[in-house]
C-alpha cells in the first residue's frame, strides 16, 4: 500500500540501484513521469505502444487543473497532498513580440495548525462564523469551546 510519494525531479541525487533492475527503474519513471504531465512526448518503444502511452496522457488530462494566476492573486495549497508545479511562459508586448521580462514569484511554507489557528482568530466575532465548525488537522475535532 503507498501512503505518500514525494517527487521532484530537480531535486533527484544520483540513483543507486543494483545495475539489473536500473533499466526496469527508468522504465516506470518514465511511466510515472507521464502520469503527471500531460506534455511530455509520447514515450518511444520497440513495441506498439502508442496507445499506452495515449491512456497516459489521458490520465494526466483528467488529472490537472491549470490556472494562470492574475497579479495578486494568491493560491493556497495543501504542500501534502496536491502535487503541484509551474509551467513555462513567454511574455508578449503590445505587438506580440516576445520581450525578455521577468516574473515575480513568491512562495511560502506555514503550518497547517498555526495558519487554521490565525484563521479562527481572524474569522472570531464575524456574524455568521463559528470557529468551533473548523475541524483540526490529523482527525477532524473541533477546537473546546
Amino acid at each position: 500500500e503507498i501512503v505518500g510519494v514525494n517527487w521532484s525531479p530537480p531535486f533527484e541525487g544520483p540513483v543507486c540501484l543494483p545495475e539489473e533492475v536500473v533499466e526496469e527503474y527508468y522504465d516506470a519513471y518514465a511511466v510515472f513521469e507521464r502520469l503527471m504531465d500531460k506534455n511530455l512526448p509520447l514515450l518511444e518503444r520497440n513495441d506498439d505502444s502508442t496507445e499506452f502511452g495515449e491512456m497516459l496522457r489521458k490520465y494526466a488530462e483528467e488529472h490537472t487543473w491549470e490556472h494562470r494566476l492574475d497579479p495578486g492573486e494568491v493560491l493556497i495549497f495543501n504542500n501534502r497532498r496536491m502535487l503541484h508545479g509551474r509551467n513555462g511562459f513567454k511574455l508578449l508586448n503590445n505587438n506580440n513580440s516576445n520581450i525578455r521580462k521577468g516574473r515575480h514569484l513568491v512562495g511560502c511554507y506555514t503550518n497547517m495548525e498555526d495558519t487554521l489557528s490565525r484563521y479562527r482568530v481572524l474569522m472570531r466575532g464575524k456574524e455568521g462564523v463559528d470557529v468551533r465548525e473548523v475541524l483540526n488537522v490529523g482527525n477532524g475535532t473541533t477546537i473546546i469551546p
